[in-house]
């Protein structure tokens, strides 16, 4: 049985076609839109909870905690419960009594409808002429840089070539 190099050239074609148009991650991520005690605000009174809206919706993946809230006062000592609600595009989280005043420091992770997780922290202050402590928001998204599937694709490709190279000169023989 003898392949002509023409179909091979098709089926090189059609497959690098098919890579590509694959899609191979989503790359829109959610964003968060706004929280109760807002960024950088200065409030006088504790509250006893925070909430986070994001622009899309939150996956809760089974039993698993995969989206949480963990508030930290300005000494370093965690002030939210492990009690998250998720209820679409937002999470709550209680928080216990705060007696220090201060730079209050909100970090959050979550995973948005298309499954990629998020992180990022911002922070308020509790108490007024407290020396607020400015945290740029900060969002992490765990994504493969575009090199690795650049570099997948040259090697697959130089050995569809070797295979072809290998074949063609077996036949001539």
């Amino acid at each position: 049985m003898k392949i002509s190099s023409r179909k091979i050239s098709l089926s090189i074609v059609a497959g690098v076609i098919i890579y590509f148009n694959n899609p191979i991650a989503a790359t829109a991520h959610t964003n968060l839109i706004d929280s109760n005690p807002s960024a950088g605000a200065v409030i006088e009174f504790w509250p006893s909870q925070i909430s986070l809206e994001f622009d899309e919706s939150l996956l809760n993946i089974s039993e698993n905690k995969t989206n949480f809230i963990v508030v930290n006062n300005s000494i370093g000592d965690q002030i939210s419960k492990n009690d998250e609600m998720i209820a679409s595009n937002s999470v709550t989280v209680s928080l216990s009594p705060n007696p220090v005043l201060g730079p209050v420091l909100v970090y959050y992770r979550v995973v948005s409808a298309d499954g990629h997780p998020v992180e990022g922290e911002f922070s308020f202050t509790y108490g007024q002429d407290q020396p607020a402590k400015v945290i740029e928001e900060v969002v992490v998204n765990n994504k493969f840089p575009i090199s690795i599937y650049i570099a997948s694709a040259a090697f697959i490709a130089s050995g569809i070539f070797f295979a072809i190279y290998s074949y063609r000169r077996r036949n001539r023989s």
